[in-house]
């Protein structure tokens, strides 16, 4: 019985986390230099942000060098980024 009560408290704990941020559009790095919108993602991936390398990631894209970088962001965070400008939830 005890050991029920446990499977249930961490059953109950699990469904308290919340779900991944999932990546909807992909931002490229030459998109920096033209004004081409992100593109929707068809895929299930994590948005880079989540990631624990999104410090070092957000730099090189940021500043531009790797030009072969390309941030896989949710609306959410791109909006916190200040790309959402870029961003239409209607494309």
């Amino acid at each position: 019985m005890n050991k029920r009560t446990q499977t249930g408290a961490a059953s109950s704990k699990d469904a308290a986390l919340p779900s991944p941020c999932k990546a909807e559009f992909i931002f490229y790095a030459q998109a920096q230099r033209d004004s081409c919108k992100p593109v929707k993602v068809f895929g299930d991936y994590a948005c880079d942000f989540t990631k624990p390398d999104w410090e070092h990631r957000w730099k090189e894209w940021n500043s531009r060098l790797n030009p072969y970088l390309h941030l896989f962001l949710c609306a959410e965070h791109a909006r916190e980024l200040g790309l959402s400008a870029s961003v239409d939830p209607r494309d």
